[in-house]
């Protein structure tokens, strides 16, 4: 979430991400990244240790889908990824 925050900070003040953050939290589920999520994502087949731990989060939440729009670097992901359009179409 410290890295959200600093991509939704950008063109708001720092009140107003917060109050954006805040209210993100009452719909949207946020993974845990504990000790169990590092060692999960460290033993993942991913070169990025960054992208491993969003596929340790996903795993931990029972995501189906990582959603984004650089797939390549999630080929050898255990949960597959999908681009923004593909999870639309999914959705929808």
């Amino acid at each position: 979430m410290s890295n959200f925050y600093y991509l939704v900070s950008a063109g708001r003040s720092s009140g107003a991400a917060r109050d954006f953050i805040r209210e993100l939290t009452w719909f949207v589920a946020i993974a845990p990244a504990d000790a169990n999520a590092l060692r999960y994502a460290a033993s993942l087949p991913l070169s990025d240790f960054e992208d491993a731990m969003q596929v340790a989060a996903a795993h931990a939440c029972g995501a189906q889908y990582i959603v984004t729009r650089n797939l390549r670097d999630f080929r050898r992901s255990p949960i597959p990824a999908v681009s923004p359009q593909d999870a639309l179409d999914r959705l929808f």
